[in-house]
């Protein structure tokens, strides 16, 4: 499995424009091939922080999303409602297992 873990800040005054934009991610990447959660979260901490949580089951299907319709018009999109560019880590997960039972 493969995990990502994404943060990026909203550019002032452009919060609720992104999160119409994020929403709009959610339905077409849950149902590509390949994945297994998708979610994302603003920091309780600072409002304008969007935290992604992303499970694939392996880096064809991260390559399928990177090259989906609704990922390449997000990259056209965001770079206007965003400060700096987003920090993107991918993370290979070799052994999942319950923290408690």
């Amino acid at each position: 499995m493969r995990m990502i873990i994404a943060e990026m800040k909203a550019a002032p005054g452009k919060r609720a424009e992104l999160i119409d934009l994020l929403n709009g991610m959610l339905e077409p990447s849950r149902a590509e091939p390949g994945c297994i959660s998708y979610r994302f979260f603003f920091s309780s901490e600072d409002e304008g922080l969007v935290h992604f949580y992303e499970q694939w089951q392996d880096q064809a299907a991260i390559d399928e999303h990177f090259a989906s319709a609704h990922f390449r018009d997000l990259g056209v999109r965001i770079p206007d409602l965003i400060v700096g560019g987003p920090d993107i880590r991918i993370y290979d997960i070799a052994a999942v297992e319950p923290a408690i039972g």
